[in-house]
């Protein structure tokens, strides 16, 4: 595969919070995929303090798959520090976050593979974010707009599957934790000039009842991160030729 495109090898984080019902699917979707089109990946899969039997469906994939690794925390942590303990992990120069409720329909993560490293940030955006409640629509819309007045990138989405470049993204500082990681992240790498790629994919049915998204600590953090992002200089100090051609990571015990 790597021999007629670019090279596709990447680490997959996938979190899960009291996921039993989906974390399956998710895996399912996503380990097949990840064999038949990239050349190479890793998945870390984050029980993030469950207490349902999240981690106990983790462990029983990653005792099939040796590529998979699991890591149980004892508390909930949040979708940031997972990525970021991934992130320090990784062995790979691409790194990417797949929702563990099986958010995604599998035919937008194969586009995603697929782009994988035709340029140095893949950017999915969600087509059918229409078929979400109204209210949830309607936030998402307004953020977008919000976002691409204040930073001027114009994109499509800020919030959806994103293919990062690890090398990159480990040389700047990114405090947000929880919603606000991938915005400060995504906005500080395409502030240094980084090339990006923008790809569809679809959201599966919302399931019923109310999202995580929609509470009022999640305003806060997208809130907290946005008056940060706006308060600091955008980062264009760092200097490529300082930067290793290969990712160095810390090792997982």
């Amino acid at each position: 595969m790597s021999a007629n495109g670019p090279n596709k090898r990447l680490t997959i984080v996938i979190p899960a919070l009291n996921e039993q019902d989906k974390i399956a699917d998710t895996i399912d979707g996503v380990l097949p995929l990840a064999r038949d089109l990239l050349d190479d990946f890793e998945i870390f899969l984050i029980d993030d303090g469950s207490t349902d039997n999240t981690g106990a469906i983790m462990d029983q994939f990653a005792a099939e798959e040796p590529r998979l690794t699991v890591v149980h925390h004892a508390q909930r942590q949040g979708v940031g520090a997972a990525f970021k303990w991934a992130l320090q992990h990784a062995k790979f120069n691409a790194i990417t976050l797949i929702p563990g409720d099986h958010a995604f329909k599998n035919e937008g993560i194969a586009r995603m593979f697929k782009a994988a490293g035709a340029a140095d940030i893949v950017i999915t955006y969600r087509d059918n974010q229409s078929d979400r409640s109204l209210n949830r629509s309607f936030q998402s819309h307004s953020l977008r707009f919000l976002l691409n007045c204040t930073f001027g990138f114009w994109l499509f989405d800020y919030h959806s599957m994103i293919i990062y470049p690890v090398k990159w993204l480990r040389q700047i500082p990114v405090k947000a934790d929880g919603y606000g990681y991938q915005i400060c992240s995504l906005i500080s790498l395409l502030q240094l000039g980084l090339t990006h790629v923008q790809v569809p994919v679809s959201l599966n049915a919302e399931l019923k009842g109310s999202s995580r998204a929609l509470r009022p600590r999640t305003y806060f953090e997208l809130g907290m991160t946005i008056l940060s992002l706006l308060r600091r200089a955008p980062i264009r100090h760092i200097d490529a030729s300082q930067v290793p051609a290969q990712a160095e990571r810390v090792p997982h015990q």
